[in-house]
């Protein structure tokens, strides 16, 4: 088997290609980045990636900087979809987001679930919560980095069960290698904590983030506009950040201990020893 990971620089995906290489499973990893280039705005270069491989891990990008304008990213996954399977790929495993099953059919990652679910494609759909890696080399990081260690967010006081991006690559590696076609998971950390709990955490193991303060929508968005974020990034950002205010965010699933047979990782545990 040969699998082709997509957003193989970003924290999921490189993460995969780890996870892979740990199991002996022959990986290509593909981004703008990378040695095998995949640009989800240049199918050009898609037949190349995908030639002789036989499953997929795919990731829409977030953006992460916020400075690339991602409009119209969900049409150009589903064309890719297309290419893949007239390619032989067999399988993708599809890593979205916490939710998205709820979200409206021409929501980006939605829209990209279902033109899956009705291909002829074997597949798997990953949920994860937001990632512990958010606080080190995520828009948490950038955040707090132009505030002096301080986050300021319009998350109010809810909780996340925070998710190590290690535990989703791990999940990835066991759905690619088959037995899960048609199935959807929930992935979770163990624990729910608030951004304060996030922050003080951070603060006693040195971590970027220090502190938390609970802001409106308005501020944040000036904020994330004085970094030069795009518009269309900072309004998906306030969209999730609404869904944590309505608590949406808080569960812990029972998904991820069930395919890897062993607790996920804690947010502590990623400060103390493994950022």
């Amino acid at each position: 088997m040969t699998v082709l990971v997509t957003g193989a620089t970003g924290k999921v995906g490189s993460r995969v290609l780890a996870a892979l290489a740990e199991r002996g499973v022959a990986a290509r990893p593909a981004s703008r980045r990378s040695a095998v280039p995949l640009d989800w705005f240049e199918p050009a270069g898609w037949t190349a990636a995908l030639s002789d491989v036989d499953s997929v891990f795919l990731v829409l990008p977030g953006g992460d900087d916020g400075h690339r304008s991602v409009a119209g990213l969900g049409e150009r996954v589903v064309e890719f979809l297309g290419t893949a399977e007239r390619a032989g790929v067999r399988r993708v495993v599809l890593m979205t987001a916490l939710g998205m099953q709820y979200a409206p059919p021409e929501t980006d990652q939605r829209a990209v679930e279902l033109h899956l679910a009705a291909s002829g494609l074997r597949w798997t759909i990953l949920r994860p919560n937001w990632f512990h890696q958010n606080v080190t080399e995520g828009p948490l990081a950038v955040l707090a980095a132009a505030s002096g260690g301080t986050l300021s967010l319009p998350a109010g006081q809810a909780a996340v069960s925070f998710i190590d991006a290690r535990d989703i690559a791990a999940a990835a590696a066991v759905t690619l290698r088959g037995g899960h076609d048609g199935r959807e998971y929930t992935l979770t950390g163990p624990e729910s904590l608030t951004f304060a709990d996030l922050a003080a955490t951070g603060a006693a193991h040195g971590l970027p983030v220090r502190a938390y303060r609970a802001v409106g929508e308005e501020e944040f968005r000036a904020g994330a506009a004085a970094l030069g974020w795009a518009a269309d990034y900072v309004d998906t950002l306030c969209g999730l950040f609404a869904f944590i205010r309505e608590g949406a965010a808080e569960a812990v699933a029972a998904d991820l201990p069930a395919l890897l047979g062993r607790r996920p990782g804690t947010f502590a545990e990623f400060a103390a020893h493994d950022w």
